[in-house]
C-alpha cells in the first residue's frame, strides 16, 4: 500500500493552456500527473523509465518512448526544466509549480537540489502555530 499521498492543487485553467495542449492527449495526462507525484517544492527524478513506473505505470498506451518524447515537448514549452544534479541524477522541476501551488499552506524542504536559479519557497510553523514562508535561493 501506498503511503499518504501529499495535496495538490491543478486550477482548471491548465484545461485551457495551450502549452499543455500542445502536448496532446498523452502529454497533458503525463504532465497533469507529474503534478501529483512531485514534491513540495515542485521537484521530482526525471529518468523516462522512473517517470514511468512512477507516474502511468500501468498505461501501456504511455511507453517509455513516449515519455522520452513528452518529456522533451515539456521542456521545449517550458513546462518542465529537466536538469542534473551535483550527484548526476536526472531531475525535474516542474516550472509553473508556484503558478499551481500558491495554495498550499505548507511547504517542506525538497531531497532534491533546484535547477540553477530557481527559488524554493519553505514554510514552517512559528510557536503560536501559524506559518512563515521563507524563501530559499
Amino acid at each position: 500500500m501506498a503511503g499518504k499521498a501529499e495535496s495538490r492543487l491543478i486550477y482548471n485553467s491548465i484545461s485551457t493552456s495551450e502549452r499543455v495542449a500542445s502536448l496532446g492527449i498523452k502529454g497533458a495526462l503525463l504532465y497533469t500527473w507529474l503534478i501529483t507525484h512531485a514534491d513540495s517544492q515542485g521537484r521530482m527524478q526525471g529518468k523516462p523509465k522512473i517517470v514511468k513506473q512512477q507516474v502511468v505505470p500501468f498505461l501501456d498506451e504511455i511507453t517509455i518512448d513516449d515519455v522520452v518524447e513528452l518529456l522533451m515537448l515539456m521542456e521545449d514549452q517550458k513546462l518542465i526544466i529537466h536538469y542534473e544534479d551535483s550527484k548526476g541524477r536526472s531531475l525535474i522541476q516542474i516550472a509553473d509549480w508556484w503558478d499551481w501551488q500558491i495554495g498550499l499552506r505548507y511547504r517542506a524542504a525538497s531531497h532534491y537540489e533546484p535547477p540553477e536559479g530557481w527559488e524554493d519557497r519553505i514554510t514552517s510553523r512559528d510557536e503560536d502555530g501559524k506559518f512563515t514562508r521563507h524563501d530559499v535561493i
